[in-house]
């Protein structure tokens, strides 16, 4: 039986029947308004993610749960360019609490992904390069890193 995550989330189907709860990915949906900053809290764990637009790029950083620790950033897009989220916009942070990993999802594909348990990351531009307290040594898209976020 597959199952859809979300109506507006209809990309990502889970076979919810093979997997436990605690398995399952689950989708926060974060309504894009342009400038600021979007966190969410990963509960029961000492992580989260912080989604910033500063105007003229987009990040994801995998934070500790209090946001003030900063273990990797990874950039989304430019300002104006073809991933660059439009107002009023559908993102969804995807958390697999069993995997320990973190997504960001939008233009019907992960851009980013965080994997807490193994300390590495990686996005769709793969910058920044290895810089001083990053965890991946590079953060080149790779696609297998998705498993465990989409079935």
């Amino acid at each position: 039986m597959k199952e859809t995550v979300n109506t507006s989330f209809s990309h990502l189907e889970l076979e919810v029947s093979s997997l436990s709860k605690a398995e399952r990915p689950m989708a926060y949906a974060v309504n894009y308004n342009g400038l600021g900053q979007y966190a969410q809290l990963f509960q029961g764990t000492r992580y989260g993610v912080m989604f910033e637009d500063d105007g003229a790029t987009g990040y994801l950083y995998a934070t500790n749960d209090k946001f003030d620790q900063i273990f990797d950033s990874l950039h989304l897009y430019n300002a104006g360019g073809r991933t660059y989220p439009k107002k009023g916009d559908q993102i969804f942070i995807v958390w697999n609490p069993e995997l320990q990993k973190a997504g960001i999802y939008y233009d019907n594909q992960f851009q980013a992904v965080i994997d807490f348990r193994n300390k590495q990351s990686c996005c769709r531009t793969g910058f920044p390069t290895k810089g001083p307290g990053l965890w991946s040594a590079t953060h080149l898209w790779d696609e297998t890193m998705t498993k465990g976020l989409e079935q």
